[in-house]
């Protein structure tokens, strides 16, 4: 039946096919294939001749599209219409035809096949009944045959779902034969009477005539559906009655059978007079549909508005008789009727006028009740909205996937977490999301996250701390559950994932952990002077040397103390700087002089290490803006670990200017250096040198680093090990006088 099948691009390009005639040949114009772009799955089209050999086909095209619905392609299958005649046409009976006609009006096949030239295979133009059933309706008439032929008569019926019509047709003559036939053996026997019985007409006309009017009363029983009184008469005539009576009840069955299918039918059917707008017929499923009484003692003989209280208001009225007065039906797929006492209902319904025999027409209501439907897509619109309201405010990030990992939803916490570019929009695949295990650092496979689990195993998955990789480029750890979503029939359809930022709290607790043990190391020393200054001081005896050797006590008991109070200042202020809470008094002040007050407080410190001490300002370096005392911590902070890191040489101070009018702070020193591995975190709190000969708080540069932040400025260290460190820092200059009085008035 398929006599060629190709593989077809969007853009209607043959790219493949079995006959290799049509390679490259272009389908762009196709009907079928623009019904595929437009979203069929499956389009036929109307009769065409293939371009490779010119013989009549019919096109059978099957979107193929990609996992985000676009077509990626078609398959294009090319019919044969007179094998596919044979497979969905019925057997001819006697001299009749039955075919098949497209929307162009061609005549796609034709049961007995007959030769056509393509020209001939449009008969719409020729076959009004055709034109009609190609329009929507259905239509009977007399019409010429293909190639000529004598007069046949034909019926026509649409096929709505291809917008075809199929035609069936018989000879005039076939069809008109045994009347004929009767006709004329009737005519003869008349003629016979007339000659040969004509003096005896008036002994059997009585009787004929009474035999007739009891047939004509058999009949007229029979129709209203009471049983006649036994006929009697000719044969002819009781045959004939015995005929009519076999004819009724063979229609009574059909009547019975019809009306035990629509009485069980799940659609209310009601049907009405239109003149009146009575009912006629209701089932029991319409009668459901109504408020009591009407339930359980029907609407027969009722108007309308008799059982549909406020139809009138609503309309319904005078629609029912707008169709009843034209041929056009009616059909509302939701229609919201609010007459009931039961409160608002809505409906699914169709009205039409249809004849019912003897020139009698009914209306022929059918209702299905969707209310429940209705108020179940309100409820679960409801519920979206307040699942998205939740979602807004949760403080977690919620993802929700399908059965294939695919995003559904994400709230906007899940997005920040995963950065500003974060791209969860629905269908990404959240499996390819990079991470590590934030316990081992050990790569996160894409089948083992959370919602992968989840939906492989069925079950819930606990929360587990993982670093991922953000958009924006930076890192935080997240703590990821997942737990499956099922269907009503227990099957996975989905899953939902959570993520909880736990990166500030994780480092909270890293930096709680340091000052505890920073706090519990460095005050130990200071603490153990003390405890022994103070047990020293009790055992001194009397005499003259007591005095001296409590001053040499109190001595060490003051140092403890201040290195204690400097360990308690360090934290404080760096916490202060943390949380920008840091209260700074900026005033121009000189770097020459920044350097010199700092090497007076570092001079004995070297001196006790037979260090050097230099200091280098270049000349006419401007003031720059700062909190004195601040800068001086700074420059404190920087150069004592200068002097703790440097066995032998010299530590050294310098300033000089930079083009764009701040001024640069430097302490270089002749130390070990930093290694290549520390060099980076040598600003991080608590950090200390892996190479250190000496065990400081780890707080001192942090410090520094904050302080030069808060003025504006930057810091940093270049170092190498064995040849030493440079730390630098810049500070802005000060604004000139004419310009701080511009600021202060501005």
């Amino acid at each position: 039946m398929v006599r060629d099948l190709s593989w077809v691009a969007p853009d209607g390009r043959v790219v493949a096919s079995s006959d290799a005639r049509l390679h490259e040949v272009s389908f762009a114009d196709r009907a079928e294939l623009r019904r595929l772009l437009a979203g069929d799955a499956v389009a036929v089209g109307d009769l065409v001749r293939n371009p490779a050999d010119g013989a009549p086909v019919v096109a059978v095209a099957t979107a193929v599209r990609d996992g985000a619905g676009r077509l990626s392609g078609a398959l294009l299958a090319a019919v044969d219409p007179e094998r596919l005649a044979a497979r969905v046409l019925p057997a001819r009976e006697g001299e009749g035809s039955v075919g098949i006609v497209d929307r162009a009006g061609r005549l796609v096949a034709r049961v007995p096949a007959i030769p056509l030239a393509w020209d001939d295979r449009l008969v719409a133009g020729a076959q009004d009944l055709v034109r009609a059933a190609l329009a929507g309706a259905e239509a009977t008439g007399p019409m010429r045959s293909e190639g000529g032929g004598p007069a046949r008569l034909a019926a026509a019926v649409p096929v709505p779902e291809l917008a075809w019509a199929v035609r069936a047709t018989q000879p005039r003559a076939a069809m008109l034969a045994p009347m004929r036939r009767e006709l004329a053996i009737g005519l003869l026997g008349a003629g016979l009477v007339a000659l040969v019985a004509l003096g005896a007409s008036w002994a059997v006309g009585a009787h004929t005539s009474r035999a007739l009017r009891r047939l004509e009363r058999h009949a007229a029983a029979l129709g209203r559906g009471e049983a006649p009184e036994p006929l009697t008469g000719p044969d002819e005539v009781v045959r004939l009655g015995a005929a009519y009576a076999q004819m009724a009840r063979h229609l009574d069955a059909v009547r019975r059978r019809f009306e035990a299918a629509f009485a069980e039918a799940p659609v209310g059917v009601l049907i009405l007079d239109p003149a009146e707008l009575r009912a006629r017929w209701a089932n029991p499923a319409y009668l459901a549909f109504l408020d009591a009484p009407f339930r359980s003692e029907g609407v027969q003989g009722l108007r309308l508005e008799e059982f549909l209280p406020r139809a009138q208001e609503a309309g319904l009225v005078a629609l029912l008789r707008e169709v009843a007065a034209g041929d056009v039906a009616h059909e509302e797929q939701e229609y919201r009727y609010d007459g009931f006492a039961r409160g608002p209902t809505w409906w699914r319904w169709s009205v039409r006028a249809v004849e019912s025999g003897g020139g009698r027409r009914d209306l022929v209501v059918m209702v299905s009740e969707v209310t429940e439907q209705v108020r179940g897509r309100e409820q679960v619109e409801a519920d979206r909205r307040r699942l998205e309201a939740v979602l807004r405010v949760l403080p977690v990030g919620v993802l929700i996937a399908d059965a294939g990992g695919q995003v559904v939803q994400a709230n906007d916490a899940a997005r920040r977490i995963w950065g500003s570019r974060a791209p969860l929009r629905p269908g990404a695949l959240y499996r390819e999301q990079r991470a590590r295990r934030a316990d081992s650092g050990a790569p996160l496979a894409a089948g083992d996250w959370a919602l992968q689990r989840a939906l492989r195993s069925g079950e819930a998955v606990g929360g587990e701390l993982v670093e991922i990789d953000r958009f924006d480029g930076t890192q935080a750890v997240v703590l990821n559950g997942a737990a499956p979503i099922r269907d009503g029939e227990g099957r996975v359809v989905g899953a939902v994932t959570t993520l909880l930022d736990v990166t500030e709290l994780r480092r909270a607790v890293r930096n709680r952990d340091e000052v505890l043990q920073v706090v519990s190391h460095d005050l130990r020393t200071p603490l153990s002077a003390v405890t022994l200054g103070a047990a020293a001081l009790t055992r001194l005896p009397d005499g003259p040397e007591a005095a001296a050797q409590a001053r040499r006590a109190a001595a060490r008991l003051a140092a403890a103390g201040r290195r204690m109070n400097r360990l308690i200042d360090d934290l404080l202020d760096l916490e202060t700087l943390e949380e920008g809470r840091l209260s700074m008094r900026p005033e121009p002040c000189d770097p020459a002089d920044l350097l010199g007050e700092a090497a007076d407080q570092l001079r004995e410190a070297a001196r006790a290490k037979g260090l050097d001490l230099c200091l280098s300002a270049a000349p006419g370096l401007p003031p720059v803006a700062c909190d004195r005392d601040r800068v001086l911590q700074v420059l404190g902070n920087v150069a004592s670990n200068a002097v703790k890191a440097t066995e032998e040489g010299a530590v050294c101070l310098a300033a000089e200017a930079q083009a764009d009018g701040a001024v640069i702070f430097r302490v270089r020193d002749t130390g070990p250096g930093i290694a290549d591995a520390d060099l980076p975190h040598v600003f991080d709190r608590f950090q200390r040198g892996s190479a250190a000969r000496w065990r400081g708080s780890g707080l001192g540069l942090a410090i520094a680093r904050g302080l030069v932040e808060a003025h504006g400025g930057r810091i940093w260290a270049e170092s190498a090990p064995g040849a030493g460190t440079t730390v630098s820092f810049t500070l802005p200059p000060a604004a000139a006088p004419d310009e701080a009085a511009h600021a202060a008035t501005a």
